[in-house]
């Protein structure tokens, strides 16, 4: 790495200011993680209630901060699903498994996909990281 001997201070701060930079975009990336993470877990609650409530008409529902209150369900052979853009449809439980099923599969793919994204910040943040220390 002596090729970066020579920096002058300018550059120091290009490198400084882009250091940062990738900082910011990890800690995106490592939320949008999180967040697709999220949105499987909360797929595959659903595809659970499915296989094993199919008809049933009480349930326990999680109201945040694992706090359960027991409700009636006013129609249990039919779910509400959230097809994206606010648009919501009214399914059977197979009709609805199958097109949860699409959506876990797609849900996998991009959380491969971010996870190749935050590898390659971290190697860019690592590379930038050696060079900034030899100038300390």
């Amino acid at each position: 790495m002596s090729e970066f001997v020579q920096l002058d201070d300018e550059q120091i701060t290009k490198y400084q200011t882009f250091y940062k930079k990738l900082r910011i975009d990890m800690e995106k990336a490592q939320q949008k993680l999180k967040q697709l993470q999220t949105k499987q877990e909360d797929y595959q609650v659903v595809l659970e209630y499915i296989n094993n409530n199919q008809g049933q008409s009480q349930m326990k529902m999680n109201v945040g901060a694992n706090t359960f209150l027991d409700v009636e369900l006013a129609n249990p052979k039919l779910l509400t699903l959230d097809v994206g853009m606010n648009i919501l449809v009214e399914l059977n439980f197979p009709e609805a498994e199958k097109i949860i099923g699409k959506q876990l599969i797609s849900l996998e793919q991009k959380i491969e996909e971010q996870k190749k994204t935050i590898q390659s910040i971290q190697q860019y943040t690592d590379q930038v990281e050696e060079i900034l220390l030899q100038f300390k």
